[in-house]
């Protein structure tokens, strides 16, 4: 129920919730999203996962540019740098571009995973990176990641922040 072209109309129950819900008095939502919905969030990771998760931690937003416009604000200042695999969803770049600034794109060089380890050391001894963003699957290649070099790339130097995005 946000931009783009789904491949199938939406469930009934959906439909149903949505007559049911402009019936009665229309009105904002809180900020996070609906409290509701964030205490079930909260439930599902703690009876999948067996994470204890506050629900006041869980953000909802109306599509995935917010999130990540939230999590690069939590997690980088102005001027940081920021590993991003090329080519790559477009967003990533555009928001790092006005948030943390300093993005140093990685070109796989015809790496199907876009970013390498030794790619990442490399860069960061140029200049410190202070975070590496990582998709599996990759938008808009579709690649995935293997556990094993999605492992690899979990060692990055301690002051590195990992944004994995699957």
């Amino acid at each position: 129920m946000e931009v783009g072209q789904p491949a199938a109309p939406a469930p009934s129950t959906a439909l149903a919730a949505a007559h049911a819900a402009l019936a009665g008095p229309l009105r904002y939502t809180e900020a996070l999203g609906i409290r509701s919905l964030r205490e079930r969030i909260a439930r599902h990771y703690a009876g999948t996962y067996g994470v204890d998760l506050d629900p006041e931690r869980i953000v909802v937003t109306t599509g995935s540019s917010a999130g990540f416009l939230l999590a690069f604000l939590a997690l980088f200042e102005l001027g940081d740098r920021v590993a991003v695999a090329v080519p790559g969803y477009p967003p990533y770049r555009h928001i790092l571009r006005r948030w943390a600034a300093n993005r140093d794109d990685r070109n796989g060089g015809g790496h199907a995973l876009g970013i390498t380890p030794d790619m990442l050391l490399a860069a960061h001894r140029r200049a410190p990176l202070k975070g590496v963003l990582v998709a599996s699957p990759a938008n808009p290649t579709g690649t995935m990641m293997t556990v094993e070099a999605l492992r690899d790339l979990q060692s990055p130097p301690r002051s590195t922040a990992f944004v994995y995005l699957g």
